[in-house]
């Protein structure tokens, strides 16, 4: 198989030879992991904007409820559809939170250990990226000194690497155990590694198992029999004893057994109830994922991608792509663990870049890191910044003693950065017709289409929903005898500006005034979370 384009593979060596050439570059001062490493905690620590709800309640959110017994579990956890496999990581660094605080030292940010593992393994990742390319190039340490820097300064990769996202720890490990792969020749120490890995991206995010069966593929039909068999016992080891150390791990917490996977594939692949959380064109992937997770390297990887001979290569990318396009539900984060690739491709295109025009070579690149740059530090300095302060505000405020949200469901995270048991908090649900997971009904569609969620029922009529589910605001005593609500009015209601000509109507003989406003973003697709973000304080009745 031949694993790159002509023009851009140089000193091409034997086995023997290429092997010394990849231990030789793990110890070459160009790339030190160090660096890297400094660069991803200077990129986590300047995160300070909301992106999406799975970054907390998929992660430090499950993994604080089950280390400190409080917190927020969303309707996945409830009904078993998500692996402890990641989580787990959290919940065990939060133990050296427990010793510091054993040891009278205060830690501000109870995430703080979390970030820097995720910086960690984002430099990890990247230093196997470095890695990855040399291999497949057969030892091209330009065009991987290309791809660390494309990988580097992408936005994307800045925007959303550090975050605690199984999307980027499924792309972090994807990329190390595509360095492992066997690409020149099998080394069976590499490819168990790789396989381990493998294992592991599967049973955190099942859709990722697309990628290795396209290079498990690739592989049977460049291999001869007796290898091909003794790849497969290999996996079939490594892929069972990894499902039995997850459903340990998934034991310790649903406490009774469960197989995630089933339940994921059930809820997304044999049911249409995926649709709730919006369907979109065939084309989203095209149009919308790739440029945003490429940015400015989609000319370079355009240009790549069609000069390579990398066929298996390119058929993965391809076929990952289109099977993410049938898919209703999409998100750009879906494709990032194919974002190796995308390098790969964008290393080959910016090489033949610096042959062609080299005399533009210098200026054009200074071009393009300034514009990253830019953009970087406004998707994590600014776009969604209040949906962050606001948390810390309310974690350091003494006066709050209850938080309320009338938001969009999980706009912010919870305990994971509040971290206080005698704080009540409540918010707006969106869960899904969970009762349809088992329907048998033909109309599932319709039925999907007519269903509103908590969210829905209060946007449609916000009057009418804080009538029925809370007291009146004005005075305690006017609440009915003996009727039961399901919210309590709080000390601290949270709010987008969106909504404030309703609420300030709503509140404005009672307790409540404006106490905090905290800018947001300059546009928000969501027109329900648009403008700033704004706190209401009362103090509580006596």
């Amino acid at each position: 198989m031949e694993v790159t384009e002509k023009e851009q593979t140089h000193d091409i060596k034997d086995n023997n030879s290429l092997q010394n050439e990849e231990q030789k570059f793990i110890y070459d001062r160009r790339h030190p992991l160090y660096m890297i490493f400094l660069m991803r905690l200077i990129n986590v620590t300047s995160i300070n904007t909301f992106f999406q709800p799975d970054e907390f309640f998929q992660s430090l959110e499950p993994a604080h409820f089950r280390h400190y017994g409080y917190g927020t579990l969303t309707w996945e956890w409830k009904l078993g559809l998500r692996s402890y496999l990641y989580p787990l990581i959290f919940d065990l660094l939060y133990y050296i939170n427990d010793l510091l605080e054993y040891l009278n030292v205060e830690v501000k940010n109870i995430s703080f250990f979390h970030h820097i593992f995720q910086a960690f393994i984002m430099a990890l990742s990247e230093y196997y990226l470095y890695t990855f390319i040399v291999k497949i190039t057969k030892g091209n340490q330009n065009i991987a000194s290309y791809g660390l820097l494309l990988s580097t300064i992408n936005p994307f990769n800045w925007f959303l690497g550090t975050r605690t996202f199984s999307n980027s720890f499924e792309m972090q490990l994807t990329t190390i155990a595509l360095a492992f792969w066997p690409w020149n020749g099998v080394n069976w120490s590499d490819l168990n590694k790789s396989l381990s890995l493998a294992a592991v991206c599967f049973l955190i995010r099942p859709t990722n198992g697309m990628i290795w069966a396209c290079l498990a593929i690739s592989f049977f039909k460049n291999h001869d029999l007796s290898t091909n068999i003794k790849f497969l016992k290999r996996a079939i080891f490594i892929g069972s004893l990894t499902l039995i150390l997850n459903i340990i791990i998934d034991y310790h917490f649903y406490h009774e057994l469960k197989i995630p996977i089933w339940e994921f594939m059930k809820f997304n692949a044999f049911t249409s109830l995926s649709k709730f959380y919006g369907s979109n064109s065939w084309s989203f992937h095209l149009v919308q994922s790739l440029p945003l997770i490429l940015t400015t390297s989609l000319p370079f990887f355009i240009q790549g991608f069609f000069a390579s001979n990398l066929k298996s290569v390119k058929v993965l990318i391809i076929a990952n792509i289109l099977a993410f396009s049938l898919i209703s539900h999409k998100e750009f984060r879906f494709l990032y663990p194919l974002q190796p690739f995308f390098i790969l491709f964008s290393s080959f295109g910016l090489n033949t870049f610096y042959i062609k025009f080299n005399k533009y070579f210098y200026p054009i690149v200074a071009v393009i890191i300034a514009f990253n740059t830019a953009l970087s530090l406004y998707l994590t300095q600014f776009h969604e910044m209040g949906s962050i302060e606001v948390i810390e505000y309310l974690r350091t405020d003494p006066d709050v003693q209850s938080i309320g949200f009338l938001t969009p469901c999980h706009s912010t995270p919870l305990q994971s950065y509040i971290h206080n048991p005698d704080i009540p908090i409540w918010y707006l649900t969106c869960e899904p017709p969970i009762y349809l997971l088992n329907s048998t009904s033909t109309n599932i569609d319709k039925e999907l289409e007519s269903y509103m969620d908590e969210s829905d029922i209060f946007y449609e009529n916000p009057n009418l929903f804080l009538f029925h589910n809370l007291p009146p605001p004005f005075n305690k005593n006017l609440r009915t005898p003996g009727r039961e609500y399901k919210y309590e009015w709080p000390t601290h209601l949270v709010f987008f500006e969106a909504l404030e000509p309703i609420l300030k109507e709503y509140l404005k003989d009672s307790p409540y005034e404006e106490c905090k406003r905290f800018w947001n973003t300059l546009e928000h697709w969501d027109s329900r979370r648009q403008g700033d973000v704004i706190v209401y304080c009362k103090w509580p009745w006596e």
